[in-house]
């Protein structure tokens, strides 16, 4: 099943990051509510595997940012 984090404007010109209609996080800069939003969704499939995406919903339009899907691979260092 597909997870996707949806990123609003709030009041005073901030915005929310939300799961549904549940609101995970709430007055936050424009750019720290994407950063935020794709730091939860890139670990939420790392942990479940499971697809989820991140999107920013205007009144007008909706902007996909980024969408994890497939089977988790482990990152390795470089030597």
């Amino acid at each position: 099943m597909r997870m996707v984090l949806t990123i609003k404007e709030s009041s005073h010109g901030l915005w929310r990051i939300c799961s549904g209609e549940a609101v995970l996080y709430d007055q936050l800069r424009f750019a720290h509510a994407i950063r935020l939003a794709r730091g939860l969704a890139r670990e939420e499939h790392a942990n479940s595997g499971r697809a989820i995406s991140v999107e920013m919903v205007c009144s007008e339009f909706t902007i996909a940012l980024v969408h994890y899907a497939g089977p988790v691979t482990s990152q390795r260092a470089a030597a």
